[in-house]
């Protein structure tokens, strides 16, 4: 059924949500080029102590940083943009809701016009309009049907797991480009050395060419060898920052649920014999008397609904812990096996 006055964008906006091209740009101007311009300057002087060469000695650790620079800027952005959610959520629940619902003036007051209040209340306070919350106030009081917002819960969790879509991306393809480095410089360390035997003509002059040579073989070895290890070390703590956040929202969502479910929704049902219970349109006491009755059965319903999200971020948190044991396992069996070998 259609909403009487909803504000899409409120409601197709995640406000955790964070776009990646903002620490994409700042960090390219920090990071990439900087790097790329130290590298092209200083990346074959031998002067240039070995932390230095870590970072800067070849053409694809700069990437690696720049990948890890925005992953981890864009990570801390989305954990602002968390707390401040968090921080106007509880505000909304605890301050506005209840001052507004139990206000007398309400008493005779439609759904439109309580939202309306409710609105004008949060925007003062600084609320943002595509608050969760509030989203699901929005959704709940202008829709006759009092099980809209079950969509809506559905809904947060996709948007939660495909706002981390883009970290995901990078924390995968930073050890990738490590392994594309030590490719790219074993390939060249070989090169190296087979051009320098071609251009030998006598068994003499091997040794000669040898020593010459060596250096830009074992530069290239160093390379492949520092691509990776660079990767594997900024790739660790930037999965541990993405899981940290990614569990501390389904946290939040799981007490938005909670929220919802047990005070705002029930108060919302039964508060009173109140008409902000009825839409415009119905019967305003053919609604008041089977809010009583249906009030009870939406609470355990919520109730349900609630252990079932919590089920599930356990599973997923399960799934988790399975995967990083068994890798482990498998890991310490496969060096075993080659020990033994």
């Amino acid at each position: 059924m259609t909403p009487n006055n909803v504000n899409n964008s409120s409601i197709n906006t995640y406000p955790v949500e964070q776009p990646f091209n903002y620490p994409l740009m700042i960090t390219a101007v920090l990071v990439l080029i900087p790097g790329l311009a130290l590298y092209w300057f200083m990346g074959d002087s031998s002067s240039l102590p070995r932390a230095l060469k870590l970072f800067f000695g070849n053409w694809i650790s700069p990437i690696i940083l720049w990948f890890f620079a925005a992953s981890f800027f864009h990570l801390l952005l989305k954990k602002g943009r968390l707390k401040k959610e968090q921080a106007q959520t509880r505000r909304l629940a605890n301050n506005i809701f209840p001052s507004i619902i139990d206000a007398d003036e309400v008493n005779d007051a439609s759904r439109d016009q309580v939202l309306s209040e409710i609105e004008k209340t949060s925007k003062q306070q600084g609320i943002a309009h595509n608050n969760l919350l509030l989203s699901r106030l929005s959704l709940f009081l202008n829709h006759h049907e009092n099980d809209i917002d079950d969509t809506f819960g559905i809904k947060e969790r996709e948007q939660m797991k495909g706002s981390y879509s883009l970290p995901r991306f990078m924390i995968w393809a930073i050890p990738i480009l490590g392994f594309i480095g030590t490719v790219w410089g074993i390939s060249n360390g070989i090169a190296h050395f087979s051009d320098a035997m071609t251009s030998t003509n006598s068994v003499t002059d091997v040794s000669a060419m040898l020593k010459e040579n060596l250096p830009l073989v074992t530069n290239s070895l160093a390379t492949a060898f520092d691509t990776t290890l660079l990767a594997l070390l900024l790739s660790i703590p930037l999965m541990m920052l993405m899981l940290t956040l990614e569990k501390s929202e389904e946290a939040y969502l799981i007490d938005l649920d909670e929220s919802w479910f047990h005070d705002i929704k029930p108060a919302l049902l039964t508060h009173s014999g109140k008409t902000t219970l009825t839409p415009d349109t119905a019967s305003t006491s053919a609604v008041q008397g089977s809010a009583a009755e249906t009030g009870a059965s939406q609470v355990i319903a919520g109730e349900i609904k609630l252990l079932s999200s919590q089920i599930k971020a356990l599973q997923e948190t399960m799934e988790d812990l399975y995967e990083t044991v068994f890798s482990s396992k498998l890991g310490s069996i496969g060096n075993n096996t080659g020990n033994k070998k």
